[in-house]
This record gives C-alpha cells, sequence and structure tokens, in this order.
C-alpha cells in the first residue's frame, strides 16, 4: 500500500474529505489508518455507505428504473392533463356564456 493507492481509494469516497475539513482527521491520520488497517476495516464503513454523490451509486439507480413503467405513468400523466386541460375550456366556455 502506498500513496498512490491511498489517494485512490480516498476518491472512492469523497464524503470522507468533510471529517478533514472539518477537523475531526487529518490527511495524515487517515492515511496510517488506511496502512494500518487497509480498505476494508469498518472505520471506512459510515463513508462508504453515506457516498451518495458517487456516480456509481447514480449509475446504480438509473439500471434499477423500469423504463417501460415510466413511460406508462408518464402517459396516465399525459392523460390526466389533457383531461382537466379540456375540462377547464369547458369551464371557461360555460362560465363567459353566462357572463354575456
Amino acid at each position: 500500500m502506498n500513496i498512490d493507492s491511498f489517494k485512490s481509494f480516498i476518491r472512492t469516497i469523497p464524503s470522507i474529505r468533510d471529517e478533514v475539513e472539518s477537523g475531526r482527521y487529518s490527511w495524515q491520520q487517515l492515511y496510517e489508518y488506511y496502512i494500518l488497517y487497509g480498505e476494508d476495516d469498518k472505520i471506512w464503513e459510515p463513508y462508504k455507505k453515506d457516498n451518495h454523490n458517487d456516480l456509481s451509486y447514480l449509475l446504480d439507480i438509473l439500471k434499477n428504473i423500469d423504463l417501460e413503467a415510466l413511460s406508462k405513468t408518464f402517459e396516465g400523466l399525459q392523460q390526466v392533463l389533457s383531461l382537466l386541460s379540456a375540462f377547464m375550456l369547458k369551464e371557461e366556455k360555460t362560465s363567459s356564456w353566462y357572463d354575456d
């Protein structure tokens, strides 16, 4: 394990930067933990679980989206909006007829 592998590892958990910025840890301390305990130690778990800004996390979300179901949902919303629009137009015509 060297500094380059540490840097690569830290890039996979960018939320750890907040801990350094808040003063809880220094980069030196984190590097020492990395050297002593490795990447799989429980010290890293909260940061790995809390890593929702990671591109791989977003890709996992996108992979699990059912595009056919999403398309059907949008079609249903479009039908509802069309009905509401038609109803609103009918109401406008009816109210303007009474206003005259």
